[in-house]
């Protein structure tokens, strides 16, 4: 199973006028914390490149070292790693920091096709 499948997202194009544009929606169209994952809907190619380097350097940082990191992506929205954890807009719910990754991961490959 997918991230994505995980967390009830599904992912599609829309294309209007030759210009093509990426989203992220909940499958179920059910409110709740998964909600906040759309978030990726912001995030260009380039912008989940950077939100993934932040998130690998993370967790590749001796855990002596980690404090909570403020990602800059974004700015209408603030990303928080909170190790082992990312924080969304500062709701009271964080996702497992590995999970996100594997979820931009996938995200990006469905930029790049």
């Amino acid at each position: 199973m997918t991230k994505r499948e995980q967390y009830g997202l599904e992912f599609y194009k829309l294309s209007s006028d030759g210009v093509t544009g990426y989203n992220c929606r909940r499958k179920d169209g059910i409110v709740g914390q998964n909600n906040s994952l759309q978030f990726l809907s912001y995030l260009d190619r380039a912008g989940t490149e950077f939100l993934l380097r932040e998130v690998n350097a993370f967790l590749n940082t001796d855990e002596s070292e980690r404090s909570i990191y403020k990602s800059m992506v974004m700015e209408h929205m603030d990303l928080d790693i909170e190790y082992p954890d990312f924080r969304i807009d500062k709701l009271p719910y964080t996702f497992p920091l590995a999970e996100i990754k594997d979820l931009l991961e996938e995200w990006l490959d469905f930029l790049n096709t």
